[in-house]
């Protein structure tokens, strides 16, 4: 069978195991791109697949560039390698491949990035109230901005939130299918509540178009706020307040630091986030430093009391 029919039917197989749309649609660009790799080889038959091929396709990706002629990030060469194991186990465990020649297939060495630029306590207050909250937008775009710092919610989940996800007891909120498609419960600070309230009963019905729409924040004409729209508007503010450059995703980098900056524990961090793993969440020990360049000032014997 020809390998795009494979992964066709791997595609299907990761439908049926509840891959987010998302997920589904990044699986399936990358098994694209192998699939044209081994086409591109004359593999007429995915079962003449073996592990010189596999060699061969991370070395062509460690050669391959960008539209801007980089190199491509070891990320997303990453990405690439592990949608095409996890293809080729699928051919395996579908007894189409007698071997799986991915079995010990070596993925590049990421460095662990750490978020950069973020926002201080007072900034991120800046940026909070940048919006004129005496138009319906400047009150859309406020609640938006509380609501992304109290809950530290993915753009992705705050495009994707319903009114009955805010129905939740206890000033919470119900974050449905979630990166890697689960779901959670997170609270809702009380600022965030005040100004989502404020935005539901006094812009959201100004903005609405269409009766029935259940998408919680709404474009200027009724429509559901999509991820694009979401970066643009924090960045849009940021910009106005003199701040350097913004987006959702910075803001959630900013909840985390500013929490355990505070104390929080590491476990409830990662209930609030959504890290799949308490490694994920670990990564903000070595961004808040503070404490620690105070003790070295204190006890240091080269430095001075």
């Amino acid at each position: 069978m020809k390998a795009e029919l494979w992964r066709q039917r791997f595609i299907e197989y990761l439908i049926t195991r509840g891959f987010a749309a998302r997920s589904l649609e990044s699986y399936g660009r990358s098994a694209l791109v192998f699939v044209q790799f081994l086409e591109q080889r004359g593999l007429a038959q995915i079962a003449n697949l073996t592990r010189t091929l596999l060699e061969e396709y991370r070395l062509h990706l460690f050669s391959q560039k960008t539209r801007q002629g980089k190199p491509l990030a070891l990320k997303t060469q990453a990405m690439h390698l592990t949608v095409v194991r996890r293809f080729v186990r699928f051919l395996y465990r579908q007894d189409y491949l007698l071997v799986d020649v991915s079995e010990g297939l070596e993925l590049p060495r990421q460095p662990r990035a750490l978020p950069r630029n973020l926002l201080t306590e007072r900034q991120t207050i800046e940026l909070l109230e940048s919006p004129d909250v005496t138009t319906a937008l400047g009150l859309r775009d406020r609640a938006i901005l509380e609501l992304l710092y109290s809950t530290g919610l993915r753009n992705q989940e705050c495009a994707h939130l319903l009114l009955d996800h805010l129905e939740e007891p206890n000033q919470c909120l119900r974050v449905v299918n979630g990166k890697g498609g689960k779901d959670r419960v997170v609270p809702l600070g009380d600022e965030a509540e005040i100004w989502v309230q404020e935005y539901l009963q006094k812009a959201r019905p100004k903005l609405l178009r269409r009766p029935g729409e259940s998408h919680v924040f709404l474009s200027s004409r009724g429509k559901p706020l999509n991820r694009g729209a979401l970066t643009a508007l924090v960045g849009r503010w940021a910009k106005k307040a003199g701040l350097p450059h913004s987006t959702p995703h910075l803001l959630r980098h900013c909840v985390a630091t500013h929490m355990l900056k505070r104390g929080a524990n590491l476990r409830h961090l990662q209930a609030l986030l959504g890290h799949a793993c308490i490694g994920t969440t670990e990564r903000y020990t070595q961004v808040e430093i503070s404490d620690l360049c105070k003790v070295v000032r204190r006890c240091h014997p080269r430095e001075r009391s």
